[in-house]
């Protein structure tokens, strides 16, 4: 090909090109096995910096879609050690239960997580909350909301009691998003919690007491009990050893008889919440 042919079938692409952009059209070849030009759709994206609120809000939902690690990346309180594994867990009923399996004394052994589905520290634990829950409602315990309160571990050594309150009122954000996402209606909050929500004498005061906190423009009946832990103890002693005293464990029986049925009680108070 010469470079007059050349030239003269440039010319005529450009005449042709100058037609159809007068048309405002330009048609498209393809072979028959190819999908038609129009049809296909390109997403356009942009090329802006999303804003500061932007990205917060994409944090957020995020977060709420992996709700369980919530905790790990959280940077609220001081003093953190590490997020307590799988530290909410998703029921249906309205009912969220408050409790924490950490340690917040010296005496106490720090403790990790090893089940997925693992509420409390001892699987006896969770027996006896799964009895007492049967027995005052009727469905399992695994029907009801359960988040650590706070949801982190920290140093159980050189804590002080206004650490402990600052961090439950720092991580009381968390709390009050579950309230506003699964609509709950009550919250039962256990005596490993209460003592660092109250303080330990307060605590004992507010235990089968009704108050209410108010969390976005609505009240929230919150219901203070001790955490089974205590009747698991009291379980174990009324099934003492042969060579135990008859007196003494039949007290410890009389006694855990007696708490089972004050924790029955109290928890009764909310079954207009679940009926």
């Amino acid at each position: 090909m010469n470079k007059k042919t050349i030239f003269t079938e440039l010319v005529e692409i450009i005449e042709d090109t100058k037609y159809f952009l007068k048309k405002n059209t330009l048609p498209v070849y393809k072979y028959e096995t190819e999908p038609d030009p129009n049809d296909l759709h390109f997403l356009w994206k942009p090329l802006t910096k999303k804003s500061g609120e932007q990205k917060a809000l994409e944090t957020k939902e995020k977060q709420r879609s992996n709700r369980e690690t919530i905790n790990f990346p959280c940077s609220l309180c001081t003093g953190k050690v590490s997020g307590i594994k799988n530290f909410f867990y998703r029921g249906r009923k309205p009912i969220l239960v408050l409790h924490y399996s950490g340690a917040t004394t010296p005496k106490e052994k720090p403790f990790v997580k090893k089940n997925p589905n693992q509420i409390f520290r001892e699987q006896l634990t969770e027996k006896v909350w799964g009895d007492l829950i049967q027995k005052a409602f009727g469905f399992s315990y695994l029907e009801l909301f359960h988040q650590e309160y706070p949801a982190c571990n920290f140093s159980h050594t050189q804590s002080t009691e206004m650490d402990w309150k600052k961090r439950v009122d720092t991580c009381k954000v968390y709390v009050e998003e579950n309230i506003k996402d699964f609509q709950i209606e009550a919250i039962v909050i256990l005596g490993s919690s209460a003592k660092l929500v109250f303080g330990a004498e307060k605590a004992k005061e507010s235990l089968g007491k009704l108050i209410e906190w108010e969390i976005a423009g609505k009240k929230i009946p919150v219901l203070t009990i001790r955490s089974p832990e205590a009747l698991v103890f009291l379980d174990e002693k009324s099934k003492g050893k042969a060579s135990d005293e008859d007196t003494a464990l039949f007290q410890y029986a009389q006694e855990r008889n007696s708490l089972e049925e004050s924790f029955l009680n109290q928890l009764k108070q909310l079954q207009s919440v679940v009926s």
